[in-house]
């Protein structure tokens, strides 16, 4: 019973010294470890954090419509010319003015336009080009984008000129055959143009 109690003794006043440095390698063995991890993962997050900000550098966020567009966009909304509107709105006021005016006098805004055999021309208005001609001596465009840069440089030309005004314009529907005295139709295309182009200067 006495060597016992010396066995106890000794066990209390001097701990397994063996056991203590296995403990010991293995909280460094895991402390080495998690460093391991935190260099790994926190390099992987820098990398990506860096990519996901080059990459959003290189994004092109959508601009948002000027008052202009959205003013246009509710004019001409289910009509076939509405998805010109982002093409019509980066012209210059006045042209932009005019291709919606005129569209609106010509063909009710793309609702009566001319086709070539079946294949739409978006030709709203009324435009005589030598492009691709239908039977009747109209352009016949290949895409909506083509259309408003055709139809837009010829009314760049013609405000160039200072034909500037619907009374002005009226050589759109009368050309060559324009007289001082305008017929009842010339009348009438200059009401008409002249109302949807003020229309849209007060967007």
């Amino acid at each position: 019973m006495k060597l016992e109690k010396i066995k106890t003794k000794i066990k209390k006043c001097c701990p397994n010294l063996t056991k203590d440095r296995e403990n010991s390698r293995i909280k460094k063995v895991l402390m080495a470890f998690m460093v391991f991890l935190f260099v790994i993962y926190g390099g992987l997050f820098y990398a990506c954090g860096r990519k996901m900000v080059m990459e959003a550098g290189n994004f092109n966020f959508p601009e948002r419509p000027s008052i202009e567009e959205m003013h246009m966009r509710k004019m001409v909304k289910g009509r076939p010319i509405s998805k010109m509107v982002p093409y019509i709105a980066k012209k210059n006021a006045k042209t932009a003015n005019f291709l919606v005016a005129i569209a609106k006098k010509e063909s009710n805004w793309g609702k009566y336009s001319p086709k070539k055999g079946k294949k739409e021309c978006y030709n709203y208005w009324g435009y005589r080009g030598t492009y691709n001609q239908t039977s009747s001596g109209y352009s016949c465009f290949d895409s909506e984008k083509q259309a408003v840069e055709v139809v837009g440089k010829r009314i760049d030309e013609l405000i160039h000129q200072g034909i500037d005004t619907p009374e002005k314009m009226v050589i759109w529907k009368c050309g060559n055959n324009c007289t001082e005295q305008f017929s009842q139709n010339e009348e009438k295309w200059i009401k008409d143009v002249g109302y949807y182009y003020e229309k849209m200067n007060k967007s």
